[in-house]
Protein backbone atom coordinates (compact mmCIF):
# COMPACT_ATOMS: atom_id res chain seq x y z
CA UNK A 1 0.00 0.00 0.00
CA UNK A 2 2.81 2.34 0.92
CA UNK A 3 4.57 1.67 -2.38
CA UNK A 4 1.37 2.27 -4.38
CA UNK A 5 0.79 5.55 -2.60
CA UNK A 6 4.37 6.66 -3.28
CA UNK A 7 4.05 5.81 -6.99
CA UNK A 8 0.72 7.64 -7.17
CA UNK A 9 2.21 10.76 -5.55
CA UNK A 10 5.19 10.70 -7.93
CA UNK A 11 2.87 10.46 -10.94
CA UNK A 12 0.70 13.30 -9.69
CA UNK A 13 3.75 15.49 -9.01
CA UNK A 14 5.20 14.82 -12.46
CA UNK A 15 1.88 15.72 -14.11
CA UNK A 16 1.61 18.98 -12.13
CA UNK A 17 5.26 19.77 -12.83
CA UNK A 18 4.67 19.55 -16.60
CA UNK A 19 1.67 21.90 -16.30
CA UNK A 20 3.82 24.41 -14.46
CA UNK A 21 6.58 24.49 -17.05
CA UNK A 22 6.45 27.49 -19.30
CA UNK A 23 8.71 29.08 -21.82
CA UNK A 24 10.74 31.74 -20.00
CA UNK A 25 10.30 34.17 -22.93
CA UNK A 26 6.86 33.63 -24.43
CA UNK A 27 6.32 35.81 -27.47
CA UNK A 28 3.35 38.01 -26.76
CA UNK A 29 3.78 40.58 -29.52
CA UNK A 30 3.19 40.07 -33.22
CA UNK A 31 6.40 40.64 -35.17
CA UNK A 32 5.65 42.85 -38.20
CA UNK A 33 8.65 43.54 -40.40
CA UNK A 34 8.87 45.21 -43.81
CA UNK A 35 11.75 46.54 -45.90
CA UNK A 36 11.33 49.91 -44.17
CA UNK A 37 10.66 49.04 -40.52
CA UNK A 38 10.78 46.33 -37.87
CA UNK A 39 8.02 46.41 -35.27
CA UNK A 40 6.41 44.50 -32.44
CA UNK A 41 2.63 44.90 -32.10
CA UNK A 42 1.58 44.29 -28.52
CA UNK A 43 -1.92 43.00 -27.75
CA UNK A 44 -4.46 44.77 -25.61
CA UNK A 45 -3.80 42.19 -22.89
CA UNK A 46 -0.16 43.22 -22.56
CA UNK A 47 0.83 44.28 -19.07
CA UNK A 48 3.63 46.55 -20.34
CA UNK A 49 1.36 49.48 -21.00
CA UNK A 50 0.11 52.64 -19.38
CA UNK A 51 -3.24 52.35 -17.64
CA UNK A 52 -6.37 52.99 -19.65
CA UNK A 53 -8.55 51.21 -22.14
CA UNK A 54 -6.27 49.27 -24.43
CA UNK A 55 -6.61 47.87 -27.93
CA UNK A 56 -4.43 45.81 -30.22
CA UNK A 57 -3.21 47.89 -33.18
CA UNK A 58 -3.55 46.34 -36.61
CA UNK A 59 -1.09 46.45 -39.50
CA UNK A 60 -3.01 49.17 -41.33
CA UNK A 61 -2.76 51.41 -38.25
CA UNK A 62 0.97 50.64 -37.94
CA UNK A 63 1.45 51.54 -41.62
CA UNK A 64 -0.32 54.88 -41.06
CA UNK A 65 1.88 55.67 -38.07
CA UNK A 66 5.02 54.68 -39.97
CA UNK A 67 4.03 56.92 -42.90
CA UNK A 68 3.65 59.82 -40.47
CA UNK A 69 6.95 59.03 -38.76
CA UNK A 70 8.69 59.27 -42.11
CA UNK A 71 7.00 62.51 -43.12
CA UNK A 72 6.51 64.42 -39.84
CA UNK A 73 9.18 63.32 -37.35
CA UNK A 74 11.76 65.79 -38.67
CA UNK A 75 9.53 68.78 -37.77
CA UNK A 76 8.85 67.45 -34.26
CA UNK A 77 12.55 66.78 -33.80
CA UNK A 78 13.84 70.17 -34.97
CA UNK A 79 15.52 70.91 -31.61
CA UNK A 80 17.18 67.46 -31.56
CA UNK A 81 16.95 66.94 -27.78
CA UNK A 82 19.58 64.59 -26.30
CA UNK A 83 20.89 63.65 -29.75
CA UNK A 84 24.40 63.43 -31.11
CA UNK A 85 25.11 63.92 -34.83
CA UNK A 86 25.50 60.14 -35.17
CA UNK A 87 22.02 59.41 -33.78
CA UNK A 88 19.64 62.12 -35.00
CA UNK A 89 16.47 60.07 -34.82
CA UNK A 90 14.67 61.32 -37.94
CA UNK A 91 17.82 60.76 -40.01
CA UNK A 92 18.40 57.23 -38.66
CA UNK A 93 14.78 56.07 -38.39
CA UNK A 94 15.49 52.73 -40.12
CA UNK A 95 18.08 51.90 -37.45
CA UNK A 96 15.39 51.68 -34.74
CA UNK A 97 13.13 48.80 -33.80
CA UNK A 98 9.70 49.89 -32.65
CA UNK A 99 7.17 48.55 -30.19
CA UNK A 100 3.53 49.53 -30.67
CA UNK A 101 0.96 49.72 -27.87
CA UNK A 102 -2.61 50.91 -28.40
CA UNK A 103 -4.81 52.70 -25.89
CA UNK A 104 -7.75 55.07 -25.77
CA UNK A 105 -7.15 58.36 -23.95
CA UNK A 106 -9.61 60.17 -21.66
CA UNK A 107 -11.08 62.05 -24.67
CA UNK A 108 -11.80 58.83 -26.54
CA UNK A 109 -8.93 59.24 -29.02
CA UNK A 110 -7.21 56.05 -30.19
CA UNK A 111 -3.50 56.49 -29.50
CA UNK A 112 -0.48 54.45 -30.49
CA UNK A 113 2.45 54.61 -28.11
CA UNK A 114 5.57 53.95 -30.19
CA UNK A 115 8.56 52.85 -28.13
CA UNK A 116 11.83 52.96 -30.13
CA UNK A 117 15.31 51.60 -29.50
CA UNK A 118 18.52 51.28 -31.50
CA UNK A 119 18.39 47.93 -33.30
CA UNK A 120 22.10 47.17 -32.89
CA UNK A 121 21.84 46.90 -29.10
CA UNK A 122 21.87 43.12 -28.87
CA UNK A 123 20.76 42.77 -25.25
CA UNK A 124 17.22 43.83 -26.23
CA UNK A 125 16.89 41.69 -29.35
CA UNK A 126 15.81 38.65 -27.33
CA UNK A 127 13.28 40.53 -25.16
CA UNK A 128 11.70 43.12 -27.42
CA UNK A 129 8.84 40.85 -28.54
CA UNK A 130 8.10 39.87 -24.93
CA UNK A 131 8.21 43.09 -22.95
CA UNK A 132 8.36 46.83 -23.27
CA UNK A 133 11.97 48.01 -23.46
CA UNK A 134 12.52 50.60 -20.73
CA UNK A 135 15.81 52.44 -20.27
CA UNK A 136 16.35 55.53 -18.11
CA UNK A 137 19.22 57.08 -20.02
CA UNK A 138 20.98 56.25 -23.29
CA UNK A 139 20.18 59.44 -25.17
CA UNK A 140 18.71 59.10 -28.63
CA UNK A 141 19.27 55.35 -28.73
CA UNK A 142 15.92 55.22 -26.87
CA UNK A 143 12.89 57.39 -27.55
CA UNK A 144 9.09 57.39 -27.59
CA UNK A 145 6.43 59.17 -29.51
CA UNK A 146 2.65 58.96 -29.70
CA UNK A 147 0.42 58.86 -32.77
CA UNK A 148 -3.25 59.86 -32.69
CA UNK A 149 -5.11 57.55 -35.07
CA UNK A 150 -8.15 59.86 -35.12
CA UNK A 151 -6.23 63.01 -36.16
CA UNK A 152 -3.23 61.37 -37.90
CA UNK A 153 -0.86 63.44 -35.77
CA UNK A 154 2.37 62.59 -34.01
CA UNK A 155 2.86 64.16 -30.58
CA UNK A 156 4.79 63.97 -27.29
CA UNK A 157 8.22 63.11 -28.65
CA UNK A 158 10.43 62.09 -25.75
CA UNK A 159 14.13 61.30 -26.24
CA UNK A 160 15.91 59.71 -23.27
CA UNK A 161 18.47 61.76 -21.38
CA UNK A 162 22.14 61.27 -22.09
CA UNK A 163 24.04 59.28 -19.45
Amino acid sequence: MKRSLTIFILIVLSVFKSFGQTNSNPIIAEHYKTKKFDTAIFPASSLDMDPGKRFTPNKEEINRAETNLNSDLKDLNKNKPNQSPATVIHEKLRKYKRQYFGYTDQNGNRILLINCFWSKIKEFNERWLNEKIVVFDGGSYFWQIKFNLDTNELFELYVNDNP
